[in-house]
């Protein structure tokens, strides 16, 4: 069947609104109109002229094709040939309303049809997209600007990761492309070949050309033999320090966090790794190659040794042993952690692999190391020391001298450079560590040590601490721009060496209009921000705030932080904020030149960070303090957490839901009714930051404060909804009442757990942090329970008598909140409100809790259709990342965004229709009788590798099925007869899965509850 491409796809991303020419005549057009689609400059002001980008779409990137051409007509170089090259049944339909635009014949494979369309690229350089990829919109200049400039052969750039990454590709490209601070020079970062993807780089079509390069079966987008043919000629190469292109791993299906074996990859790895071997064999090239195998190819085939059959364990040791074997010298260049999995594979010591493997899964890029004599040693707590000293020591590229500035100044006749350095992976907590530094002349410079826990931040290193290295350098004036500084550090015995470059402030304001910001401050409940006048008409603007100030002392404005959260109380939301006036705002010296500067109050830490344009950038958050900040500081609450002994306090209930991103859910209406029954209680609620609304009664805990371990340490009680950390103790005096947060429908435990092919190691660390924590679970029925109990393997105490969640949906106040909510939204009581309420898709996420919100209903176009008489409120899932703003977007009928509305009951309430898909609202949603519209055009793919059910969700789905945005306006047009229509199944459906849902099971919880205390 051929994948038929509508023009509306490509439409999207081609709006300039012009005919198709003939390529011949189109290629020579667009040359001469250059100018008028918008010549870019390239690095160092290098005209680029014509660039040709080649997008390869296969059957799989039917979805994603528009965003890929999106990107592209984005780009801020906008002379572009772009060639649209279908794969096999691909059809793209119509003509393309772009000049830069063409579609070319559709190929056989990938390979031919990136083949193809070089041959028709008519661009001075040459790039390979994916449609399932996508590219910043600097992707163009960034690298066809340094070939302009460069006159370079072959240009690249970092590869981003969309969704979960994969740690193997990250480290290709770390060593290939230096990381900065490292003084790796061009000619060293290519030395390593190991970076052979397509899609991150850019070549002069000339060089494409004179070199022969073609793709064939034996190349990939991640690992293509062909560019190693090309690299072993010798081209000059240019490495661009941005990411470049947004890599969609399994052409953007696969769901966030699966982790699918490379081993069955390992004979067609092999048989390329034959290829590239080949091409570089005799020349500069070849050891870089080694060293990548050593270091990176083969670590990730080896890490994954717990799923290997016999066959491929057999395989893997003969492998390793064959390329260990060839040069000792470039296996002691690799990381100690791929000597040590090297090591253990040839010596057969397999179990001991496993164990590794699975603890370095854990630490991700952290490691635990300590000091034997003048170097570093790894310290993995699975192998308890039983490693030979070459193999856990540490080279000098994993120790090497980072070092980053913080701030520079001019104090008289000197510059100042606040600097933080340190050596990865040694904690400088440990010792007397000392830093010196000169300029290259040999010119020694003062230091003065200025110990800054923010440097933790920074460094990001869960075991060494770099507070340590926070220094003061003052150099004489005048300094060049780019000063190049040598520090070194040395600590007992240990010593390392490395360069930063320093650069002089922007030079003083010349002065103008503006109002001149002098101070920014917390103080009580206000952000106070001093100025140099009459600072009437300063407003702080973000998140989708504007805010007035009011007068403090002379020159002094005040901004209130307490806010609205649709009628609940919080405070003003974490984000990036600017300072905005009818004159135009300046920073001034004295202020500019203590940049950053950082504030703890009560309800916020500010930070005040240069924008680049003259006024100061806030940024507020949540007021976690120094010593909590960063990876290192959570370690160190932590440990102190898990060494806690003292037994817990009776008195004390610990909530959260939505890891802290609202007070709603079951655990909002247990505390409810928990309070009611027991008002002396201590309750506390765990919130990310101080822009959560907290019940009365209860006590807000900021995530990663020392409060917030103190109370997960202390709580007799914690009643939850989502998973704990997976450092989480269940202390034997502690009781945890697992919510869970909807109805059970969707694949869950060991069914989600196989569609995201964990490894086992993986499984059980799942199931630490989840069922074995576990001391009492809440589930709608019995029924239900079971697939607890055959998912996770649950065996402990199950309460299956309802949600409390739904109480308030079948309460006395139920009239009430929806009056209430519909006049706070602004809806008119002749208005009929829909609910659109997608779920998240696995495959869309890009971190954890985090996803793209899917566009199945064309929201603005539904507003249009249905009219004035209708008001659409879009309620993104939690974990979409959505404009917090309420307001209309100019259709005729009303669109309010309602994802942050922290009770989805009252929206629940307040509406009289929903349009869902596959989230579990559709059960809470039916207690109220009011129908629902089913928009589910991806059923099936949800149905299988996507997701999954636990039973067909055509059984659980009590409204009609729809594909498209006008069946679903068709299906709201008439909402008294879609009500009497499905009514009779309607309640067979509640009869079915919500029995118990009477308004009490709150209570019912509660005295549950208080019978196991």
């Amino acid at each position: 069947m051929s994948v038929v491409v509508g023009p509306a796809l490509v439409r999207r991303a081609a709006r300039r609104g012009a005919a198709w020419l003939p390529a011949g005549v189109r290629v020579r057009a667009l040359r001469r109109i250059g100018p008028a689609l918008g010549r870019r400059l390239g690095v160092g002001g290098a005209e680029i002229g014509l660039v040709s980008m080649v997008v390869v779409v296969e059957p799989a990137d039917e979805q994603r094709l528009a965003d890929c051409l999106d990107s592209l007509r984005a780009q801020w170089h906008a002379l572009l040939d772009v060639l649209v090259c279908p794969v096999g049944e691909v059809r793209l339909d119509g003509p393309v309303p772009d000049p830069r635009f063409r579609v070319l014949p559709a190929q056989p494979t990938w390979y031919d049809a990136a083949n193809a369309g070089a041959a028709r690229a008519g661009g001075a350089y040459l790039g390979l997209v994916r449609a399932c990829d996508t590219l910043p919109p600097h992707a163009v200049t960034d690298l066809a600007g340094t070939l302009a400039r460069s006159g370079s052969d072959v240009a690249v750039g970092h590869l981003a990761q969309r969704g979960h990454p994969e740690a193997w590709l990250e480290r290709t490209q770390r060593s290939a492309h230096g990381e900065p601070g490292t003084g790796l020079s061009p000619a060293d970062r290519v030395a390593l070949v190991g970076d052979l993807a397509l899609g991150n780089k850019m070549v002069r079509l000339d060089f494409w050309r004179s070199a022969g390069l073609r793709l064939d079966a034996g190349d990939d987008w991640l690992t293509a033999p062909a560019w190693s043919r090309a690299l072993a000629r010798g081209p000059r190469i240019d490495v661009v320090p941005a990411p470049v292109v947004r890599y969609a791993h399994d052409h953007g299906h696969r769901p966030f966090g699966a982790s699918p074996s490379p081993l069955p990859e390992l004979p067609a790895w092999r048989q390329k790794a034959r290829l590239v071997e080949d091409a570089v064999a005799g020349t500069p090239l070849a050891r870089g190659w080694l060293l990548h195998v050593l270091d990176v190819a083969l670590p990730r085939f080896l890490l994954d040794a717990e799923r290997a059959d016999a066959a491929q364990w057999r395989q893997l040791v003969e492998l390793t042993a064959s390329y260990r074997d060839r040069d000792e010298a470039v296996l002691r260049d690799a990381r100690a952690e791929s000597r040590a999995l090297t090591w253990l594979t040839v010596q057969g010591r397999r179990a001991e692999l496993e164990s590794l493997a699975a603890e370095l899964a854990d630490l991700g890029e952290d490691l635990p190391t300590r000091r034997v004599g003048d170097h570093l040693v790894a310290d993995w707590s699975s192998l308890g020391g039983d490693l030979p000293d070459e193999v856990t020591r540490l080279t000098g590229d994993e120790t090497r001298l980072l070092a980053t500035v913080q701030r520079t100044f001019v104090d008289g006749p000197e510059l100042v450079a606040d600097l933080f350095v340190r050596v990865r992976l040694l904690d400088l907590a440990v010792g007397d560590p000392t830093i010196s530094a000169h300029l290259a002349d040999g010119t020694p410079l003062p230091v003065v040590e200025r110990a800054d826990k923010v440097a933790n931040r920074w460094a990001q290193t869960r075991f060494q601490s770099a507070a340590e290295g926070s220094v003061r350098v003052r150099l004489p004036l005048p300094a060049a721009a780019g000063t190049a500084l040598t520090l070194t550090l040395r600590t007992d015995g240990f010593e390392r060496q490395g360069l930063v470059t320093v650069t002089p402030p922007p030079p003083p304001d010349p002065g103008g209009p503006g109002l001149v910001i002098e101070a920014v401050d917390l103080e009580g409940d206000d952000l106070v921000v001093r100025t140099n006048g009459d600072a009437d008409g300063l407003r702080l603007v973000g998140h989708g705030l504007d805010l007035a100030g009011r007068p403090g002392a002379s020159g002094e404005q005040r901004f209130d932080t307490n806010a609205d959260l649709f009628g609940r109380p919080v405070r003003l939301p974490s984000g990036r904020y600017t300072l905005r006036h009818p004159d135009g705002v300046r920073t001034a010296a004295r202020l500019r030149d203590a940049l950053p500067v950082e504030v703890v109050g009560r309800w916020h830490r500010l930070r005040v960070l240069r924008d680049g344009r003259g006024s100061p950038a806030l940024h507020l958050g949540p007021p976690i303090r120094d010593d909590e900040i960063g990876a290192y500081g959570q370690e160190q609450l932590r440990r102190a957490y898990a060494d806690t002994r003292a037994p817990t306090r009776p008195d004390t209930f610990y909530f959260d839901s939505y890891a802290g991103r609202s007070a709603t859910d079951s655990p909002l209406a247990i505390f409810t009714e928990l309070i009611a029954q027991r008002p002396g209680i201590r309750a506390l609620w765990g919130v990310q930051d101080h822009g959560q609304w907290v019940p009365d009664g209860a006590r807000p805990v900021l995530l990663r404060s020392r409060e917030w371990y103190d109370a997960l340490a202390s709580a007799r009680v914690l009643v939850t909804n989502t998973e704990l950390e997976e450092w989480y103790v269940n202390r034997p005096d502690q009781l945890v009442l697992q919510t869970f947060h909807g109805y059970p429908s969707k694949a869950m435990g060991e069914l989600q757990w196989r569609a995201r092919q964990l490894p086992p190691s993986r499984v059980r660390t799942m199931r630490a942090r989840s069922v074995d924590t576990w001391d009492l679970i809440l589930t709608p029925t019995p029924e239900m329970t079971r697939h607890y109990r055959e998912q996770y393997g649950y065996t402990g105490p199950a309460h299956e008598h309802g949600y409390p969640r739904d109480d308030a949906l079948t309460g006395g106040d139920a009239a009430g909140v929806r009056q209430a909510t519909r006049a706070r939204l602004g809806i008119r009581d002749d208005q009929t409100a829909v609910l659109y309420a997608p779920t998240w898709r696995d495959h869309l996420a890009t971190r954890p809790r985090g996803a793209a919100l899917s566009d199945h209903l064309d929201v603005p176009r539904a507003a249009d259709l249905l009219g004035d008489g209708y008001v659409l409120l879009l309620r993104g899932h939690r974990f979409h990342s959505v404009p917090p703003a309420d307001a209309s977007d100019g259709s005729s009928a009303r669109v309010l965004d309602v994802t942050g509305h922290p009770e989805v009951n009252d929206l629940v309430l307040a509406s009289d229709v929903a349009v869902l898909d596959y989230s579990s609202l559709r059960f809470d949603y039916a207690q109220t009788g009011k129908p629902m519209v089913f928009l589910v055009p991806d059923l099936d793919s949800y149905s299988g590798a996507l997701r999954g059910f636990l039973f067909p969700f055509e059984e659980s789905a009590p409204g009609p099925f729809v594909a498209t945005t006008v069946e679903v306006v068709e299906q709201l047009r008439d909402v008294d007869g879609l009500r009497s229509g499905w009514a009779d199944r309607l309640a067979e459906f509640n009869a079915a899965y919500n029995p118990w849902q009477d308004g009490k099971a709150a209570q019912r919880v509660v005295d549950r509850l208080r019978g196991m205390l």
